[in-house]
């Protein structure tokens, strides 16, 4: 007897497990058609994440062009002289060109000592120091330069400062300096600080004459003079400084002109009585001339007010008073006027008083009874010119002066500059490109899902290789999705529409700012420029944003009915058509929601069928394990048969 030979049950004699493979393949096949739905709906999850995200970016983008943040009502600063003097200008500012002149900038006291051994010391004492009004104290037990420094630093800071040069490879100059500008802000020492900085030759006693100021406080009423007289010529050479608190007061010009003088009195006629003879005399028939009013001033308004007077007799006019309604403090620097021995005041003004106090000369350079003998700066104000008004600040940023403009100085000018405020063109420009490109990022992201055409993402030039590749996978993903085809429509009618604003704006249209759909190029015809993607003329945009960005700002976001609510425009368009689809609960969440069910329901799925058919491979092992195990018994009953059979000869 033959062999018994079951082909296809066991791999070496029966082949059991390829059947059972072959069977399990056919099993599988719902649980490999779920893993293929799962791919699909995670691509497509993806693929409407990334629109809703790129959507949303644009829907943003729009909004920041017509909200209270818009960018074009972000201003310019610029200067003739940069290095002199800049600005920043806040969203409120005014459109203005501005005149400015620089005498001095603020600087802060900082005075070098002489040289000093390395290895010398601060003796033991009580350390006052003072900048202003502010003091700092300490009890110094005694050390080294660097170590007393490194205390003075640690309770001073944002006030003072010192520390130490290095003049040869042994020894040092010690720096001390104030860390306010201003002239209010002297620095000065006491206790054992000012042995200190006599002995280390920060400062000595000062032996500057002192000029007063007689009287040293006027008032001028209208059309009135006066003079404030100086104790002592204040020489150019010596760098006086002279200083006054102003105010101008304005006086009633309306007034009633008073009455006319009376006449005069000519009394009652007389009479004489000689030897009872009485002669009486008669009213005088004179006519006097009826008196008549006097005849009022024309009206003169002058603010050129205040000059000095040289040693010579010659008035020198000081800068025009400002137009203020409460008192200017003003420093003059004497130097810049040669020698002179008083103020003067013409007030030549027929409505309004002017008044000076707290008029002094003083030299800048003295704190107190000591001055610094080697001043790296001293402490000044800030003294400039604006629009011809002598200004005086004591810091070199000055944000009190313009509205909504800060100015900071740098050096002295050496004429008149002008800083121009205007709109910020750039800003505006770079948030309209960033509009275009995301706009066209969505486009183009629609037409990849919606079309199945490789020459789409060829075309667009600005693709990654990974975005490239990405791209790619998505094709025609969601060909014939109206959503989509919906939304793209919206979007090209949007930015191809007329907007009407004030009927003096000639802008209506993104066409004649430069931003087009341009769908030709050269003779031919380009196939990539009629997908919808804006291009924009860049040298047409700067102009049209130099000239109309006031109408550029209206075409992006107006308001038509007056309630201060903006209801129209390209980039309010965009925002009230798109909000529906990115916002919370919107369309597009709700397919990403949507398509996040379908995945967890077929992931549920697999793992359903997964164990089904793990449970129907184990079956089909069982049941081929046992026919192979009766198979094998009855090949060992062959076997045993066949070999009885030789055995007898058969």
């Amino acid at each position: 007897m033959s062999d018994i030979s079951i082909p296809g049950v066991t791999a070496s004699k029966y082949k059991t497990d390829e059947l059972i493979e072959g069977l399990m393949k056919v099993e599988r096949v719902p649980r490999d058609r779920a893993d293929a739905d799962l791919k699909l709906y995670q691509k497509q999850q993806k693929a409407w994440r990334d629109l809703n995200q790129q959507t949303s970016t644009l829907r943003d983008t729009a909004k920041s062009l017509y909200s209270y943040n818009n960018p074009f009502s972000e201003k310019n600063a610029s200067s003739t002289n940069e290095r002199a003097i800049t600005a920043s200008a806040t969203r409120d500012a005014r459109d203005q060109s501005i005149k400015v002149s620089i005498s001095q900038i603020a600087a802060a006291d900082s005075f070098l000592s002489r040289e000093v051994p390395e290895d010398g010391k601060v003796p033991k004492g009580e350390y006052a120091f003072s900048v202003g009004e502010k003091t700092i104290s300490f009890s110094w037990k005694g050390g080294s330069y660097r170590d007393f420094f490194d205390a003075l630093n640690r309770r001073s800071e944002g006030v003072l400062r010192g520390s130490l040069i290095q003049v040869t490879p042994n020894t040092r100059s010690m720096l001390i300096e104030s860390l306010k500008t201003g002239s209010k802000e002297r620095l000065a020492f006491s206790k054992d600080a000012l042995a200190f900085a006599l002995d280390a030759g920060f400062v000595k006693k000062s032996d500057a004459t002192v000029i007063t100021v007689k009287p040293d406080a006027i008032q001028t009423r209208p059309v009135s003079n006066a003079v404030a007289e100086f104790s002592a010529p204040a020489r150019a050479s010596n760098g006086y400084t002279l200083e006054y608190t102003i105010s101008v007061a304005g006086e009633d010009a309306s007034a009633a002109p008073p009455p006319p003088p009376p006449g005069p009195d000519t009394g009652k006629p007389g009479s004489i009585t000689y030897q009872e003879i009485t002669i009486v005399n008669s009213d005088s028939e004179t006519a006097l001339a009826e008196a008549q009013a006097p005849v009022p001033r024309e009206p003169v308004s002058d603010l050129s007010v205040l000059s000095l007077r040289s040693t010579k007799g010659i008035a020198i006019p000081l800068p025009l008073i400002p137009e203020m309604a409460s008192k200017m403090t003003v420093t003059v620097p004497l130097g810049e006027y040669g020698d002179v021995n008083a103020l003067l005041v013409q007030n030549k003004n027929t409505a309004r008083s002017v008044t000076l106090e707290n008029i002094k000369i003083y030299d800048p350079k003295v704190a107190g009874d000591y001055v610094p003998v080697n001043p790296v700066s001293v402490a000044q104000d800030a003294i400039m010119k604006y629009e011809g008004i002598s200004i005086t600040r004591s810091t070199n940023t000055i944000d009190d002066l313009v509205p909504g403009v800060t100015l900071t100085l740098n050096e002295p000018t050496d004429k008149t500059e002008t800083l121009t405020i205007k709109p910020d063109t750039e800003v505006a420009k770079e948030a309209i490109i960033g509009l275009v490109g995301n706009y066209n990022r969505v486009l183009a992201e629609i037409n990849i899902l919606t079309q199945n055409k490789p020459e789409i993402i060829t075309e667009i030039s600005y693709f990654t290789p990974d975005e490239k590749k990405e791209a790619e996978e998505k094709l025609g993903m969601l060909q014939g999705d109206t959503t989509l085809n919906g939304v793209k429509s919206s979007l090209q009618r949007i930015t191809s529409n007329v907007y009407r604003t004030r009927e003096t704006n000639a802008i209506t249209l993104l066409a004649q700012i430069g931003i087009s759909t341009k769908t030709t190029a050269g003779a031919g015809v380009e196939a990539s420029r009629m997908r919808g993607y804006l291009e924009i003329d860049e040298k047409k945009l700067d102009e049209n944003l130099k000239s109309h960005i006031q109408e550029i700002k209206a075409l992006f976001g107006y308001d038509s009915d007056g309630d201060l609510v903006i209801d129209s425009g390209v980039a309010q368009a965009l925002d009230a058509n798109l909000t529906p689809y990115v916002q919370t609960g919107g369309i597009f969440p709700s397919r990403t929601q949507g398509l996040g069910t379908r995945i967890s329901d077929t992931q549920k799925k697999i793992t359903k069928l997964d164990e089904q058919l793990k449970q129907k491979e184990s079956e089909l092992k069982a049941k081929y394990g046992q026919m192979e195990g009766t198979l094998n018994s009855l090949q060992n009953q062959s076997n045993a048969i066949s070999n009885f059979n030789k055995q007898n000869g058969n």
